[in-house]
C-alpha cells in the first residue's frame, strides 16, 4: 500500500532573519520582515535591537546566541555610549578574540571583563578612527558578516579585508547578497582584495524569509532511516542563498531521491545506499551532525573533512558526536580537521534501547541529529530536549509526524 506523503513544516531561516533584523535596525523607515524565524536566537536579537533603539538600558544579554553576540559586538562598538555585552556561561566560552582585536585595531574601545577574547565585555562606542578593518575569519564567518553589516552605518562607509581562508564562506556570500537586496552598495577590489562598503541607508519595503536548509538536514536524515516513506518539505527554495542547500547532493549519495521544485523538496529513500561517503564540510559545518549520525545509523563508512571549527560551536561537536555514537556501538576517529566513521551493522530498535539516554551536550544540532533516530525507536530519549528551541522550536512535533506510520 502506498504511504501518503508526509508534510513537514520547517522554521524560517535563522541566518537570513538575523541579517534582515540588523538591516531593519540600520534603516530609517523600517523593513517589513515576513515569515521571520521563531528561533530563540532571532527573537533575542530582535529584543536587543529594540532595546538599543529605545535607549532604555545599556546592558545587553545575548543569552546563548553567538551570532547575536558577534553582530551586537560590532554594532555597539560603533554606537556612541557605554555598553556591556554578556551572555550565558556557555556563550562566554565561545571565541570572540579575532573580532575584538579587529575592532580594537580600528579604534574601538573594548575591555574584556572576564577572560580575554571572550564575553562579557565593556564597550565605549565610538566612530572608528580607521576605515579599513582586517579580520581573521578562520574561526567564524560571523566575524566578517558582523563587520560588513555594521560598516554601512559608518559616515564614510567601511573597508573589510578578510585575512586567511574564511570558515563557512557561503554565510559571507549570504550577507553580501542580503545587503545588495537592501540597496547597500559594496564592491570587492584592491590588493589584497577587500570589501568596500558605501555609507548606505538600507532600503527594502518588504522581505519574506525562506525556510531553513540547516534545519531541513535533520529530516533528510530521518527520511534516510525510513525506506520508502515520502516526505515533502515546503518552502525550501531552489535558488536559495543558503549554503546548506548542498544537503540535497549529500543525501542523493545516501539513497534518497531528492525532487527539488521551485519552492519545495520531496524526499524518499528508494535507491541503493552508498558503501562509503567522503565529503568536505568546510563551507557547511552545520550539516555534520545530521550526516554523521545518518552514516553511523545506516552502517556506512564515512570520511568527513573540513570539520575543525565544530570544536567552537554550542558544544565541541566532534567530542559530542564521538561520545554519543560510542554509546551506540560506533567508535569514530577524530583528527584535527576530519572525522572517520567505520562501517558497521545498522542501528536497530534494540541497539538504540540498549544505549539508554543520549546526551545533547546542551547543543541544539546534536539534540536534533540524535532525535531523528526516534524514527527507528520512538522510545529513544535525548536529554535537555528543549535546547532545540535555539533554532527549531517545533522540531519534536515535526518528528512525531514520522512516528505515526
Amino acid at each position: 500500500m502506498d504511504i501518503e506523503t508526509i508534510q513537514i513544516t520547517l522554521p524560517s531561516s535563522k541566518s537570513l532573519s538575523n541579517r534582515w533584523l540588523m538591516l531593519d535596525y540600520l534603516s530609517r523607515t523600517g523593513i517589513k520582515i515576513k515569515n521571520i524565524s521563531s528561533s530563540n536566537d532571532t527573537q533575542q536579537l530582535g529584543r536587543l535591537l529594540h532595546q538599543l533603539k529605545a535607549g532604555r538600558r545599556h546592558n545587553f544579554d545575548c543569552r546563548d546566541a553567538a551570532t547575536v553576540a558577534r553582530f551586537m559586538l560590532a554594532l555597539l562598538s560603533i554606537t556612541p555610549g557605554s555598553h556591556t555585552l554578556t551572555g550565558s556561561e556557555q556563550l562566554c566560552k565561545r571565541p570572540m578574540q579575532q573580532l575584538i582585536d579587529s575592532l580594537r585595531a580600528s579604534g574601538c574601545q573594548i575591555v574584556c571583563t572576564g577572560e580575554e577574547g571572550h564575553l562579557p565585555v565593556k564597550i565605549d562606542g565610538v566612530v572608528p578612527s580607521a576605515q579599513r578593518i582586517v579580520i581573521d575569519c578562520s574561526v567564524s564567518s560571523q566575524f566578517a558578516s558582523a563587520l560588513l553589516l555594521a560598516s554601512a552605518s559608518l559616515p564614510q562607509g567601511g573597508v573589510v579585508e578578510l585575512q586567511g581562508a574564511p570558515a563557512s564562506e557561503p554565510y559571507i556570500e549570504m550577507t553580501l547578497n542580503v545587503m545588495a537586496q537592501a540597496k547597500v552598495n559594496w564592491c570587492l577590489k584592491g590588493v589584497p582584495p577587500a570589501y568596500y562598503v558605501e555609507h548606505s541607508i538600507p532600503q527594502c519595503d518588504v522581505v519574506s524569509i525562506e525556510k531553513d536548509w540547516s534545519s531541513a538536514a535533520f529530516f533528510f536524515e530521518a527520511v534516510a532511516l525510513l525506506p520508502d516513506v515520502p516526505v515533502r518539505l515546503p518552502g525550501l527554495m531552489r535558488e536559495s542563498l543558503q549554503g546548506d542547500k548542498v544537503v540535497r547532493d549529500i543525501y542523493s549519495l545516501l539513497g534518497l531521491s531528492v525532487s527539488q521544485g521551485e519552492q519545495s523538496v520531496e524526499l524518499k529513500r528508494d535507491k541503493p545506499l552508498a558503501s562509503k561517503l567522503e565529503w568536505d564540510f568546510r563551507n557547511t559545518p552545520d550539516l555534520v551532525p545530521a550526516v554523521s549520525v545518518t552514516c553511523a545509523a545506516l552502517g556506512i563508512e564515512a570520511h568527513l573533512s573540513g570539520v575543525a571549527n565544530l570544536r567552537f560551536k554550542e558544544s565541541n561537536r566532534l567530542e559530542s558526536l564521538a561520545d554519543e555514537l560510542a554509546k551506540l556501538g560506533r567508535t569514530i576517529t577524530v583528527a584535527d580537521d576530519s572525522m572517520t566513521i567505520p562501517a558497521g551493522e545498522p542501528f536497530t530498535k534494540e541497539s538504540l534501547a540498549a544505549a539508554g539516554v543520549l546526551d545533547a551536550h546542551g547543543d541544539h544540532r546534536i539534540a536534533m541529529a540524535l532525535g531523528a533516530l526516534k524514527v527507528i525507536n520512538p522510545e529513544l530519549t535525548v536529554n535537555t530536549p528543549d535546547v532545540v528551541a535555539k533554532s527549531f522550536p517545533d522540531f519534536w512535533k515535526m518528528i512525531d509526524r514520522l512516528l505515526l506510520l
